[in-house]
């Protein structure tokens, strides 16, 4: 049979005085007694309680037993030869609030002491199942696991103290409804600590919060301190529970800060604003995706590991998560459903398998804003990452037109060599401007080819292994201005797919080549900026103009040409196919200030066309066959400035 929840064996009371201060009644000087002599002693008649004196802190502290009442104590005081006390000593004392003595000495100064009465130590030893209220005037011991059920309320007053053995710990709603109301203040705040004499990190257990808990449960101006004995559980652990907790420490933690359990949307808080966690030794806060939410303003981390965010992100409300000055680790794929946008200066940390995928299930907006000076940053999760680190970001198909990533860091990804750093899966079309993408052990950007770009501007990428974009020659004209592009060695931007452009485009000049391996065809009306330079495999070539009016302008100037040559790192004369221009190529096309180069592999020239349109100012090197084209039957091309002459053949 269990003890009564309050060890009622005699507490002692304690009185406390405390100097506030003296002054003289007279101008004279006259000699002072030692202040550790003006109270010789000080006792309660009854019960019979002797205090005890502290000379130097100036305080005495007595002890009386648990239940007395405090509000009538009769006490019996004895004084230095000399010396007077008020109240006097015989006299009725309320002691329910700290009361004021004053000694006069024989030299007509006086002090002013602060009596104070407490109640002692309780030991906890009964489960809590009738609300009951946890008083500043007694510090509680609890050595076993207590836990509170049956719907009670356990009320903490502010200034409460709560010591824990080693295998001391509260569980809360375990198996029935429970709440517990810890309010402080901040200069009294409710401590739960070890009652070790020094302790250290994991000293004691832990706070357990079950999915019995109610949500109106609340730590505030708490301090919790020395627990995560348990390697797999938290100093505080929420297990399918949603609790309020603001303006609290939780410090020296031997696990983790705070541990959570997701189930039926619970497990995190309903309010988290303005904690302090400090060094544990495992993650600050392991949180499910749904919850991070959740994760206020105000929060300080330090000598901590950061938020470890598990589970998946699906939400039909739009969500944010903050920037809490410490990395969110990602140890697993992450998917991301709904509305998700991330703030200024968070960083995402990465682990070997790890990825975020987005809008695989359903409708989702991903918006990662950043700033010039406070970019999202993506990165791997090792102690010295190298290229490969972690997998990437990924955007599936239900990713909507008005996601964004601007002012962000991707770097150490591409673990997998068929996708990029950043891997876009048709059909979407999104705003990637001002962003970094560097050190992947893959693509630096790879998408499907009905995937594109809104805006595609101010990025940079760089230290690829593979290709730093791959993309269809239908989305190639949203690559925009202001992005420097530094490949490896025979790398660049890799362009696949054919397409039949709608209205006019352009491709853009890039600080990177753009790459052609096998044939692509494309139709419409398409303008090429001076210093585009494009280079082919074998079997690489564009064929224009083969189903619809094309017009074709390619027009270069004489320190800015237009290159078509050998994707080969020691390219010979016959490496690639050429140009071929198709019957719907318009006479209005032309070609100026070009380069071609290598050509002339399966036999045929740099240029073939079944039109004539103007090719100017032009030069075909280093090639095999014919340099230079038209079809029998048709009217030869016109221009100047070239250095070869046109032949008709057949393609």
């Amino acid at each position: 049979m269990k003890k009564n929840l309050f060890n009622l064996s005699a507490l002692l009371i304690t009185l406390v005085f405390v100097v506030s201060g003296c002054k003289k009644d007279e101008d004279k000087p006259a000699p002072v007694v030692s202040p550790g002599r003006e109270i010789v002693s000080f006792r309660i008649v009854n019960p019979a309680v002797t205090a005890v004196i502290d000379t130097v802190a100036k305080t005495i502290t007595a002890t009386v037993p648990n239940g007395t009442a405090i509000n009538g104590l009769v006490t019996e005081i004895s004084l230095a030869a000399g010396h007077s006390i008020n109240p006097a000593s015989g006299a009725s004392q309320d002691f329910t609030n700290p009361v004021t003595y004053t000694v006069k000495r024989p030299d007509n100064t006086t002090t002013s002491w602060t009596v104070k009465v407490i109640f002692p130590d309780v030991v906890v030893e009964d489960d809590i199942t009738q609300s009951v209220t946890w008083t500043a005037d007694r510090v509680y011991t609890i050595n076993s696991d207590i836990s509170i059920s049956n719907s009670s309320v356990l009320t903490i007053q502010p200034g409460t103290i709560i010591r824990f053995g080693a295998y001391g710990s509260l569980t809360i709603g375990y198996g029935s409804n429970a709440t517990v109301n810890a309010v402080g203040t901040a200069d009294k705040p409710i401590i739960f600590t070890s009652s070790a004499l020094l302790p250290t990190a994991g000293a004691w257990n832990g706070l357990y919060f079950y999915d019995k808990t109610l949500s109106n449960s609340i730590l505030s101006y708490c301090k919790i301190l020395y627990a995560g004995k348990d390697s797999y559980d938290g100093a505080l652990n929420l297990l399918g529970c949603d609790i309020t907790m603001t303006n609290c420490t939780i410090e020296n933690s031997g696990s983790y800060g705070i541990l959570t359990t997701y189930s039926d949307n619970k497990g995190g808080f309903v309010t988290y604003d303005n904690n302090t966690i400090n060094k544990t030794a495992k993650y600050a806060i392991q949180l499910h995706a749904n919850k991070i939410s959740k994760i206020g303003t105000g929060n300080v981390f330090t000598e901590t590991q950061g938020i470890h965010i598990t589970g998946d992100f699906k939400s039909t409300e739009a969500e944010t998560w903050k920037n809490p000055g410490v990395p969110y680790i990602i140890t697993e794929e992450l998917d991301v459903d709904g509305s998700l946008t991330l703030t200024a200066g968070s960083v995402f940390k990465f682990g070997a398998d790890a990825s975020m995928e987005m809008g695989y299930s359903q409708s989702t907006s991903f918006v990662a804003e950043g700033t010039a000076t406070a970019p999202i940053t993506f990165t791997s999760s090792a102690a010295s990452p190298a290229a490969g680190a972690w997998q990437g970001i990924v955007l599936w198909d239900n990713v909507s037109s008005n996601s964004k990533m601007n002012y962000c860091i991707i770097e150490y990804a591409g673990s997998s060599s068929y996708d990029g750093a950043l891997t876009v899966k048709e059909p979407v079309s999104f705003t990637f401007t001002n962003n970094i993408i560097r050190k992947s052990s893959s693509y630096g950007i790879t998408l499907e080819y009905n995937a594109g770009f809104q805006a595609f501007s101010g990025n940079t990428i760089s230290e690829c292994s593979n290709h730093l974009i791959t993309i269809s020659v239908k989305h190639l004209p949203e690559l925009g201005s202001s992005n420097i592009l530094t490949p490896s060695s025979n790398k660049g931007i890799f362009l696949s797919g054919d397409v039949k452009y709608a209205d006019p485009v352009t491709w853009k000049k890039q600080t990177a080549d753009f790459y052609v391996s096998d044939e692509i065809d494309i139709d419409g009306i398409l303008t090429i900026e001076p210093g585009c330079k494009f280079l082919f495999d074998n079997d690489g070539f564009f064929w224009f103009g083969y189903s619809q009016n094309t017009k074709i302008t390619a027009v270069g100037t004489s320190d800015k040409k237009i290159t078509f040559t050998s994707s080969s790192a020691s390219p010979v004369a016959g490496t690639w196919k050429g140009l071929r221009f198709d019957q719907y190529v318009q006479t209005n096309s032309s070609f100026d200030y070009c380069t071609f180069q290598y050509t002339g592999f399966s036999g045929k020239p740099a240029l073939f066309t079944e039109t004539s349109f103007n090719v100017s100012n032009t030069t075909v090197s280093d090639f095999t066959g014919n340099a230079a084209e038209y079809q029998s039957g048709t009217t030869a091309p016109a221009g100047t400035g070239n250095n070869f002459t046109w032949t008709a053949g057949s393609y």
